[in-house]
């Protein structure tokens, strides 16, 4: 009772003392009804509060001016403990809450609240020890990398040595290096490590990819993202892909590496957090600019520095203050990180499933051999995931591994996981050579395009000679996979391309191998300014492997067809920019292929090869449908096959684009079981497998096509090279 009493009048004090009055309201106990009332003959009884903000002065003054009489307190305490002051009343939360409840006000109403960005940038002095903290952190992550390290350390530490100029980053600096070596793991353990010793306020990175902003449509979200990440509580912002960036948006991030702030073409407002264009131009606090004042810009590419200045310029380059270099891991980092991944697997092992494990130094060999060298590490990580899934499944079937212990072990080149009572495949996808063979094994069943089999096989001792010219350090001659398909409808064009992508992986040219299949209406939008997003969306879900456009013709329709144009441009550009990593298949009939070309100069020059699937003859469609009946559980009947093939031959030699090629020998042996089901009914003890020659019709029901002139490939293959 006697802290309460105490603690109630040091604030009755404190507000007497500068407004002269007592609270808005009293209630001495006697009584449940409030009273109001002024003391008159207070110090400043004259002064009257006219208005809100006056109160706002007012109470500002109250509490500035007992924080000090806190801290007054709080020295009074350490030298008397008879004249010790109850705790509560240095409790500051507890007068924001007698604040609210007495006067209505909350804190973020007063103006001694300091603003959260401001907090943000405050942090303690540097000391080296959390530096070299950081640095023992780092490289127990990242083996093989400690130089790089050391830089990337260096250079967060730089502003704690050189000081930090008002309204500029913190520092600016570009981390390059190959795929896989490390590069975001390393930054991002940076920025743990100098958090967990209160370095900086938060161990968020932000990463901006530049190359998903590809028009300037996309203005307001390039803004809202970089925004939230200037605005948020993490003191790095990566940026990468800038090589593919939009010229508009990378002269904002230049501003903000070279001036510290990006001056906005409009004005904007925050509406729950987003930034909404201001229509109007009446609105206070309207966004006009940002910076990136106390934040480090990291600039994250697998090119050369000289990219990055072709992309920002030289003034760009006088403020990078630190180039860290990344290298392509060799032999010995190779063996540091499986020794890694081996230990986390134990762990992991051990904790979750509860099993021993023990792993063969086989095991660690088969995976330096098999990893993919253009992921590093990413790739090392991958397998080990990979063994881990495995290995889950054991657990799911083995529910206690307590007196039986798991090996790793490689048999035949494929990786196991063993122990007493079951085995299990470690690899979830073939490796290269298993892929290769299944792939060829598939060309070999299909019926005919002797061709294109061999443009595909030849492409694979090109690619293996190329690779070890690359890992013997000679120049590399790399060539252009895009390609060209020109055909009728029903000659194999999609199924050779999904083979392709697969044998583009397992051979290495490719890193993901996916088929991604698409038509005008998949790249070209409805409405102005969304034909580049869709069309780069797309782009982006076959990085990796094959985007297959069929009808690809379709996409121009002449010179006012600008949304048309805008997808070609942009899949242009995308085409150069991942060059290494995505292989476009354009599909359609020769003479609008030919067309289709002359739309975009960059087209031509981009798909030299051109790959031409003729029509089947009535032989390899005989064929075909003998494979297409085994594949539904049927037979054809040896009586039957003759007609069939005159059949097939009369059809084609009359109109083989209208008559489907390796649809048509489909749909005549759909037919066919159609018509054996009629003929079963009257005749349920017949063979229900085989179908006869009286289970075909061989009416011939096509008409010929109109004449029009078509381009033969021959004209098609000068086209190309004029271009």
């Amino acid at each position: 009772m006697a802290d309460r009493d105490r603690r109630r009048e040091e604030k009755e004090r404190l507000w007497n003392e500068v407004l002269g009055r007592k609270r808005a309201y009293e209630n001495d106990g006697s009584s449940d009804d409030i009273v109001l009332s002024v003391e008159e003959t207070a110090q400043h009884s004259n002064e009257t509060i006219k208005s809100a903000s006056d109160a706002m002065d007012a109470l500002n003054k109250i509490l500035k001016k007992q924080q000090k009489d806190l801290e007054n307190l709080s020295n009074e305490m350490k030298s008397s403990r008879e004249n010790r002051i109850d705790p509560t009343l240095m409790d500051m939360d507890q007068l924001e809450k007698d604040l609210q409840m007495d006067f209505g006000m909350k804190k973020e109403q007063t103006a001694v609240s300091e603003p959260a960005e401001k907090k943000q940038t405050v942090s303690k002095a540097a000391d080296p020890a959390d530096f070299d903290y950081a640095m023992e952190q780092v490289c127990a992550a990242v083996p093989g990398q400690y130089d790089a390290i050391r830089q990337l350390v260096t250079a967060f530490r730089r502003p704690y040595v050189m000081g930090e100029s008002a309204g500029k980053p913190k520092n600016v600096m570009i981390v390059s290096g190959p795929s896989g070596s490390g590069k975001h793991e390393a930054i991002a353990k940076t920025a743990r490590a100098l958090y967990e010793k209160q370095v900086i306020f938060s161990d968020q990175v932000y990463t901006i990819d530049m190359s998903r902003y590809t028009s300037g449509s996309q203005e307001q979200i390039f803004l809202q993202d970089l925004y939230e990440a200037i605005s948020g509580k993490g003191a790095v912002i990566c940026f990468e892909h800038f090589e593919s960036g939009f010229p508009a948006f990378l002269r904002m991030v230049n501003s903000l590496a070279v001036d510290g702030k990006v001056i906005l073409n409009k004005r904007y407002v925050l509406s729950k957090g987003v930034l909404v264009e201001n229509q109007t131009g009446l609105v206070k606090d309207s966004v006009d600019s940002l910076s990136a004042e106390g934040k480090y810009l990291v600039f994250v590419t697998t090119e050369k520095t000289s990219k990055v200045q072709d992309a920002f310029g030289a003034s760009f380059m006088y403020h990078v203050l630190d180039t860290i270099l990344f290298q392509k891991l060799d032999e010995e980092s190779v063996k540091l990180i499986i020794d890694k991944e081996c230990n986390d697997l134990k762990k992991k092992a051990a904790d979750n499933l509860k099993a021993e494990i023990t792993i063969n130094d086989e095991i660690k060999a088969w995976v330096a051999a098999h990893y993919d060298k253009t992921q590093g590490s990413y790739a090392i990580h991958s397998l080990f995931y990979d063994f881990y899934v495995s290995l889950s499944e054991m657990a799911l079937k083995e529910s206690d591994f307590k007196d039986d212990p798991i090996t790793l072990l490689v048999k035949e080149d494929v990786p196991y996981g063993a122990c007493k009572h079951m085995e299990v495949r470690l690899s979830r996808s073939k490796n290269s050579e298993e892929e290769i063979a299944a792939v060829n094994a598939e060309l070999d069943q299909i019926v005919g395009l002797d061709m294109v089999k061999s443009y595909i096989r030849s492409l694979q001792s090109h690619i293996a000679v190329q690779q070890k010219r690359r890992e013997q350090g000679m120049k590399t001659a790399e060539v252009s996979k895009h390609m060209i398909f020109t055909g009728n409808p029903g000659t194999g064009k999609t199924t050779i391309a999904r083979l392709i992508s697969r044998y583009m992986k397992a051979i290495g040219a490719l890193s993901q191998g996916q088929l991604v299949e698409v038509t005008r209406a998949d790249l070209v939008a409805q409405y102005v300014g969304q034909t580049a997003p869709l069309t780069m969306s797309v782009i982006k879900s076959a990085i990796g492997g094959v985007l297959f456009i069929d009808e690809a013709y379709s996409l121009y329709r002449g010179k006012d067809d600008s949304f048309g144009l805008e997808a070609i441009d942009t899949l242009v550009k995308a085409m150069e920019d991942n060059r290494e990593d995505l292989i476009v298949i354009l599909a359609g009939y020769k003479k609008e292929m030919a067309g289709f070309l002359e739309a975009n100069s960059g087209l031509k020059s981009r798909f030299p090869n051109l790959i031409n699937f003729d029509d089947y003859t009535g032989l390899e469609l005989r064929k075909i449908a003998e494979i297409q009946a085994k594949s539904k559980g049927y037979v054809i009947d040896e009586g039957a096959l003759e007609d069939l093939e005159k059949y097939f031959d009369e059809v084609q030699s009359i109109n083989s684009a209208e008559a489907g090629n390796g649809r048509l020998a489909r749909n005549v042996v759909e037919d066919a079981i159609l018509r054996q089901s009629e003929r079963l009914i009257n005749n349920p003890d017949a063979d229900m497998t085989i179908l006869f020659h009286d289970d075909f019709d061989f009416t011939v029901k096509i008409k010929a096509p109109e004449k029009k002139d078509s381009p033969t490939l021959e004209d098609m293959l000068k086209t190309l090279q004029n271009g």
